[in-house]
């Protein structure tokens, strides 16, 4: 089934969810290889693809959201407390919310720092202006997130395989492909 029911997400929004953790793992592979190696041809090629893909995430999460506001969302069992649901939930909107701030934050970064930004060489976004304090501004935004969004990654896998592992109750099929074990 294309689309979510109430108790279980849609071959689309599994689709997101999956392809947006690879392209989320990769970007943070990449910005980490790209800061920590010296200044060269192949780190200007990670910087381009770091950006590139940026732009990419950005589009997707548009859509992602779009789709979420068009769908139903499925429910946690509500066997399942009240404080951890409502976790689930919050932490779920922050991640949105850091899917959405990272590439803007980014984009803003480079465009003030007068980097053009070239999506896979199809177009290229020009730099808006010469503005370095507001390129540092938006720079350290920019790593700031990206440390609230891996905290918040790590509670989603963590809640992902608590109920599973620790409470043998299985509620990953909502974003997996496997089948629900009642």
């Amino acid at each position: 089934m294309l689309k979510n029911t109430v108790t279980i997400y849609g071959s689309v929004t599994k689709f997101f969810h999956w392809l947006m953790v690879v392209l989320i793992i990769s970007m943070f592979i990449i910005a980490y290889t790209m800061i920590n190696i010296p200044t060269s041809s192949f780190s200007d090629n990670l910087y381009k693809l770091h950006k590139a893909t940026g732009l990419l995430i950005f589009g997707l999460v548009v859509l992602r959201l779009f789709w979420h506001v068009i769908n139903v969302t499925p429910k946690l069992p509500p066997s399942i407390p009240f404080w951890q649901r409502r976790l689930a939930a919050f932490n779920v909107i922050a991640l949105y919310l850091f899917m959405f701030l990272m590439p803007i934050t980014g984009f803003f970064m480079s465009s003030f720092s007068q980097h053009a930004i070239s999506f896979y060489g199809i177009f290229t976004l020009p730099p808006l202006a010469n503005k370095p304090l507001v390129a540092q501004f938006f720079a350290k935004a920019h790593e700031i997130i990206a440390y609230l969004f891996i905290a918040s990654l790590i509670l989603h896998v963590i809640g992902a395989f608590y109920h599973p592992v620790l409470k043998r109750m299985w509620v990953l099929p909502k974003s997996s492909t496997m089948e629900n074990n009642k």
